[in-house]
């Protein structure tokens, strides 16, 4: 028998995965939210500034500050030529006071590159500040790469859909690295992506999900459980290896 490691999972069927896929690209294509960084031709440094604002942070928060970054500095260079008391005064509004010397790192490295951010996460990542989801996040939306998207709200989108349990690791586990990846197109990983997203945030709610408004429900292990009961059921998705 082969030993397997605690983080392993049986994969779910590839049917399952492409019916998933499909029913959130179509949900996508009818409910998608508008932000001012999905607008088409997006300098990819700004997208990058973009998806840094919205770590942790509502879109809703970071709406305005990422406009009044657009208004102030149209150039990469005058971007990162903004002071160090302008730069962190611009996100004091979105909390997270870490957040700041590396917002001003990252404004510099954009100004001495004049723009020309790298597209792929593993070129991204050398930048100040960019991690795991801001690199993917940024090479998928805005950098033409494919790339799996995992924050929070996908996190708990995918342990709903299989019935499996979250917790403050799960997004590090291979199980949901190697589902996320699947479900993420060849072509169409940014729709996918920002439909993902949206139905995550708008549907999959962390609290009062509306299942029965989810197109999700009758492939989903909670979805289906909530038609019968008031919490999730427990029953775990048919796997095959």
């Amino acid at each position: 028998m082969i030993a397997q490691d605690q983080d392993s999972r049986a994969a779910p069927p590839d049917e399952w995965v492409a019916k998933i896929r499909d029913t959130i690209l179509s949900w996508g294509a009818e409910h998608s939210q508008s932000y001012p960084w999905r607008a088409p031709g997006l300098p990819v440094w700004e997208g990058l500034v973009a998806e840094f604002l919205l770590l942790r942070t509502r879109a809703g928060q970071a709406a305005p500050v990422f406009e009044e970054i657009q208004r102030q500095y149209p150039e990469a260079r005058s971007f990162g030529d903004a002071t160090e008391d302008r730069l962190n005064e611009m996100i004091a509004s979105l909390g997270l006071r870490w957040r700041q010397p590396l917002f001003v790192r990252l404004a510099r490295a954009i100004a001495d590159c004049g723009g020309d951010v790298p597209t792929t996460v593993e070129g991204l990542k050398e930048l100040p500040g960019v991690g795991d989801y801001v690199a993917a996040a940024t090479a998928a939306f805005h950098g033409g790469t494919r790339a799996a998207i995992v924050d929070a709200n996908i996190v708990r989108l995918l342990c709903r859909l299989t019935g499996e349990q979250q917790d403050g690791e799960t997004r590090r586990k291979r199980w949901l690295l190697d589902l996320a990846d699947r479900l993420t197109p060849e072509v169409e990983f940014r729709d996918y992506g920002y439909a993902a997203l949206d139905l995550s945030m708008t549907v999959c709610r962390p609290r009062r999900p509306l299942c029965s408004h989810c197109p999700l429900a009758a492939l989903c292990v909670t979805g289906q459980g909530r038609a019968t009961a008031r919490e999730p059921s427990s029953r775990m998705l048919p796997l095959s290896r």
